[in-house]
């Protein structure tokens, strides 16, 4: 279960560190000379800290 959370972990610092990359990778693939706003930018940097804070705060798995 750590393994996953280090992978998924290393996906949202990308997320928080360089929104426009993750964008590319979920979103930039599908479309031809087009770039994210400013609003996606910020809200992938903003939903990308929740979500790590909520994965690192949580314990979830079998035991």
């Amino acid at each position: 279960m750590v393994f996953i959370k280090i992978i998924v972990s290393v996906l949202l610092i990308i997320g928080i560190i360089n929104p426009k990359l993750s964008w590319k990778m979920s979103e930039g693939w599908k479309y031809k000379d087009i770039e994210p706003s400013e609003g996606y930018l910020i809200g992938t940097r903003i939903t990308s800290v929740v979500i790590l804070v909520i994965i690192w705060l949580t314990k979830v798995g079998i035991e």
